[in-house]
């Protein structure tokens, strides 16, 4: 199997059924007039104790000498759309133009999509008015399940069960979006468990050379279900493998599992290991200089714009941050209206003489 499939199954779970333990970050990206940036990055690392050297990188791509690492005298306390979590160190940069950040950033594959959104920053100068045009875009996650989302959960349902994407409901009730939200829920999780049923499976069949499982696979499939009692994280290996012994009267698999546990889990676990990246959210904050002109950011404080970016919003389309704005030239208003100045100075002069 390949070991990008289904990397998001576990996550789901822990987000449906756990609080969230992901990590967090602040972004703080600050734009000037001419396109120059200034970004802060805010996490939270666990130092040694002997030392003020973290244990791990705390941030999500790889901490290069073009950043400047600054460790906190003390803990900030920072709320994410309503969690308060601590902040203890920063690291910033300041480059000539936004899109340097995605070309100068390494990190690992399956953590790209999060950690390195693809950013561009557009300016049309114009005689009276500088208009600008940003966007960021967080790509999906690379996955790959055997049995799509699209089968389960209509196009609209998944950008609004994992985007709160609400243009395709404006004229619903608070009565009618409950029921409708409890419907996109139970296909959800069925999309979920049958596609958990497949890791497993596929685990269990690299192994297997007594049963031809591909012709039970649907009663089996149903047997599982019907033993879970709707909770969907027994589903892994070992349990299957109990399962397929009931099947088939025998202890065939149960010892299979035994003697191959490891392996099995292993490949498993593999799978699924991007459920780390799911809980993670990250504040990202756009700071301008100038009249907004439009924005899909959900908070707007004065010059800030606010979008909340977390890995549940990347199961099945990518995110994208958008916003237009625009500064007043001054040095063109003042030559326009010396210009003007002139004109009307020579005119009353030409009119003086005619007369």
């Amino acid at each position: 199997m390949n070991s990008t499939k289904l990397k998001i199954v576990l996550a789901v779970a822990t987000l449906l059924f756990t609080v969230s333990c992901g990590a967090y970050y602040r972004m703080i990206t600050v734009l000037d007039k001419n396109g120059n940036v200034q970004r802060e990055i805010y996490a939270h690392g666990n130092k040694e104790r002997t030392t003020d050297l973290f244990t791990k990188n705390p941030f999500l791509f790889e901490v290069d000498t073009t950043w400047n690492m600054h460790c906190l005298d003390s803990v900030i306390h920072y709320n994410f759309f309503g969690e308060e979590k601590e902040l203890n160190v920063k690291i910033s940069k300041q480059t000539k133009y936004l899109e340097q950040f995605t070309q100068d950033i390494y990190t690992h594959k399956n953590e790209r999509s999060l950690a390195v959104p693809e950013e561009f920053l557009l300016i049309k100068r114009g005689l009276l008015f500088t208009r600008y045009v940003f966007k960021a875009k967080y790509h999906k996650f690379e996955y790959h399940p055997d049995v799509s989302v699209d089968n389960y959960l209509s196009k609209e349902e998944q950008m609004l069960w994992t985007q709160g994407d609400m243009s395709s409901y404006n004229l619903m009730n608070g009565s009618e979006m409950s029921d409708y939200l409890n419907n996109i829920k139970s296909k959800f999780m069925r999309w979920y468990g049958r596609n958990l049923f497949e890791v497993s499976f596929k685990c269990i069949n690299k192994l297997n050379d007594k049963y031809d499982l591909d012709k039970d696979k649907e009663k089996i499939y149903k047997q599982v279900i019907d033993l879970i009692d709707d909770d969907l994280t027994k589903i892994d290996p070992g349990f299957v493998c109990s399962v397929l012994d009931s099947h088939y009267k025998t202890t065939y698999f149960s010892k299979l599992y035994r003697i191959n546990n490891l392996i099995l889990d292993d490949d498993f676990d593999r799978t699924v290991a991007i459920e780390a990246q799911v809980p993670d959210v990250v504040s990202y904050e756009l700071v301008i200089s100038g009249s907004i002109l439009q924005t899909n950011a959900p908070i707007v404080n004065a010059d800030t714009l606010i979008w909340k970016v977390d890995g549940m919003r990347l199961l099945f389309d990518d995110f994208i941050l958008t916003a237009e704005y625009r500064t007043l030239n001054r040095r063109a208003l003042w030559i326009t209206g010396l210009l003007i100045l002139v004109a009307v100075c020579g005119g009353a002069v030409l009119l003086v003489k005619r007369r």
